[in-house]
């Protein structure tokens, strides 16, 4: 099996690695010679160079391909990738063969591209997850389209991801760019889970005075239960560490926050499709908030420092708390998919979706089983919801921040109980004439309803 790869940078020299191993021939290219020299370099002293190919242009690799060729692109997302498609029509690539995007891109830029190129190339999306790490071992792979390329690799795709219970974390989750989007939502799900995990270390810190080695022992216990993660796991153990004059590590770390803008992209496309995802909206808010300092409006953002309160938490309760957030934050995050596959007919099935964060991605739990389950399984926690009302409560009278947990009971809370939507939709007609609709489903205007002699001025 032959591939092409377009950009050898961390993620795109281990995924080469990955492949090479796996038993594929590639060939490989990179703007930067150094690049390729460092990829040969590496093949070489794990015995695999004989199945890899660095080219010096893009002409020569697809020369070097069997038709019909598949080649595949990771590079930075944004015009680059338009520029190294062009490139590759102009370097002989025909309407057989297939180019699969597979880095971070918008997947409003699949679409246009999969119209853009029809004539010349297949396009296809696919959304990779794991990081360098994974890359290398076994990522997470969400690929999509309908494209008849995708026969050729997919077989070899599913060797290359990850494998939960013998399964490949491989799947062509739905059609046109819905790979992109899954990966986007992914992304979206990924800051909630990692915001969370820092709250409650927060509260447990600041708000019972607990040591970080000392929460990373809570969370190492946690780990090894239901709630064992990858993002839990690594908290644990950046926690445990400290340096030579025993610091702790977290305490020499800038609390500025940055972001690649797949989280900004998550809540814009939820706010566009009219999709409530507020745990994922308040983790990208988060970071904004961590670095206001730096914005134009930073003296309108500037307050006095404040004292906290500490607070008595129970750490069972907590464990209750932080296991609904955790699993109202995969539900979320699957509703807005389920939204946009609905609203641009890509067909997306959530079971291949959450088989390929089974492993190998940032997101993977051994609790999937449980968001899998849905509904059904979310209205049988009791316990945990009574648990998240009451920590949540607590943690915000210790004064600290906790935008996730908080916007995450407030989702619950307002899917779950009586809502004021009435008196908004009143204030609504009052003012505007906006109409409002009846329990009966009549839509009229309050002045049909009771009489008005004169209204507020």
């Amino acid at each position: 099996m032959q591939v092409a790869l377009v950009g050898l940078g961390v993620m795109g020299k281990n995924l080469a690695l990955n492949l090479i191993e796996k038993g594929i021939t590639l060939v490989a290219y990179d703007k930067n010679p150094n690049a390729g020299e460092e990829l040969l370099s590496c093949a070489k002293s794990q015995g695999m160079a004989d199945r890899l190919h660095i080219v010096s242009d893009l002409r020569d690799m697809v020369q070097r391909l069997e038709a019909p060729r598949s080649i595949l692109l990771l590079v930075p997302a944004g015009e680059l990738v338009d520029t190294v498609c062009n490139e590759l029509v102009d370097a002989g690539v025909d309407c057989n063969d297939m180019i699969v995007d597979c880095g971070n891109s918008n997947y409003k830029d699949g679409i246009t591209r999969k119209l853009k190129y029809q004539n010349k190339f297949e396009f296809a999306t696919m959304g990779i997850s794991g990081g360098a790490e994974g890359a290398r071992h076994g990522p997470a792979m969400m690929a999509s389209g309908s494209e008849g390329g995708w026969e050729r690799i997919e077989p070899w795709f599913e060797k290359v991801a990850a494998s939960y219970n013998d399964e490949s974390c491989f799947a062509r989750v739905g059609q046109s760019a819905s790979g992109h989007f899954v990966k986007m939502v992914h992304n979206g799900i990924e800051y909630a889970l990692m915001q969370l995990i820092a709250e409650v270390y927060q509260l447990l810190r600041l708000g019972t005075n607990r040591s970080p080695k000392e929460v990373a022992a809570i969370f190492d216990d946690w780990s090894k239960g239901q709630l064992n993660s990858y993002l839990l796991s690594i908290s644990s153990h950046i926690l445990s560490l400290e340096n030579q004059k025993n610091m702790p590590l977290v305490d020499l770390i800038d609390n500025k926050v940055g972001a690649k803008g797949t989280g900004l992209w998550t809540a814009q496309n939820a706010l566009e499709l009219g999709i409530a995802v507020p745990s994922l909206v308040a983790a990208v808010q988060a970071r904004h908030l961590t670095n206001a300092c730096d914005t134009t409006a930073a003296q309108e953002m500037t307050y006095a420092a404040k004292s906290t309160n500490t607070v008595d938490i129970d750490l069972d309760e907590l464990k209750d708390a932080f296991t609904l957030a955790s699993l109202l934050a995969y539900r979320q995050g699957l509703a807005l998919i389920k939204g946009a596959s609905r609203t641009h007919q890509w067909k997306v099935d959530l079971s291949k979706t959450l088989q390929t964060w089974r492993a190998g991605c940032i997101i993977r739990a051994d609790y999937l089983d449980s968001v899998a389950q849905g509904v059904e399984f979310i209205d049988s926690l009791d316990k945990e919801a009574a648990a998240l009302r009451k920590i949540t409560g607590q943690a915000i009278m210790s004064g600290l921040a906790f935008p996730v947990l908080s916007s995450t009971q407030t989702y619950f809370a307002t899917l779950t109980t009586p809502s004021n939507g009435h008196l908004v939709q009143a204030q609504r007609d009052y003012f505007g004439e906006h109409g409002i609709k009846t329990h009966s489903g009549e839509t009229c205007h309050l002045t049909d309803l009771v009489e008005i002699d004169a209204k507020v001025r």
